[in-house]
């Protein structure tokens, strides 16, 4: 999977991870098409957390 190029900063991955996280935990455990976008959402949000994380460490060099 391609992910995006964009790096967000570190406080808005965190708001944004929080915020696609709520949204996962409400969806039906039964509504395959929902959990196969819910798992997409994440993988990318996830993603950006790790690469917003690993800019912020390389600003800190």
């Amino acid at each position: 999977m391609k992910l995006p190029t964009f790096v967000p900063t570190l406080p808005n991955a965190i708001v944004t991870a929080r915020e696609l996280l709520a949204e996962a935990e409400a969806v039906d455990i039964h509504d395959h098409g929902r959990i196969v976008e819910s798992h997409g959402t994440l993988t990318v949000c996830l993603a950006s957390l790790l690469a917003a994380l690993d800019a912020e460490r390389e600003a800190a060099r």
